[in-house]
């Protein structure tokens, strides 16, 4: 008799891909926040959605920022991540995924070493 195997979803099947056009003052209208200077992955701040443009896709407060321009950006600090959207031609390509729930430990569990 065969079992019946349930597929687990992946968080690779839940990344955002997202094109933004900056505004007339050149910005994205777009915030990013953590980076590696704070013990963070960069992730999206506050969008203003009545004045960022999009191409494609859309973008979600709090969602972690994995490329941009297909370059990887995942612990870098945030002033570099600024610098690469600064060079960017328009329209900025910008792949994301939405955050998990926080990791639960058991009670009974022990983070320190042995």
């Amino acid at each position: 008799m065969s079992k019946v195997i349930q597929k687990k979803n992946h968080w690779i099947t839940k990344v955002n891909d997202c094109l933004v056009i900056r505004g007339a003052c050149g910005v994205l209208n777009v915030d990013l926040c953590g980076g590696a200077e704070h013990g963070e992955f960069a992730y999206i701040g506050q969008v203003r959605e009545d004045a960022v443009v999009y191409q494609d896709g859309k973008l979600c407060e709090g969602e972690l920022l994995l490329e941009v321009e297909g370059l990887p950006v995942s612990g870098l600090p945030l002033y570099d991540i600024l610098n690469v959207i600064k060079f960017c031609k328009d329209p900025v390509r910008l792949k994301t995924v939405r955050q998990a729930g926080s990791l639960e430990f058991s009670p009974g569990f022990d983070m320190k070493p042995a």
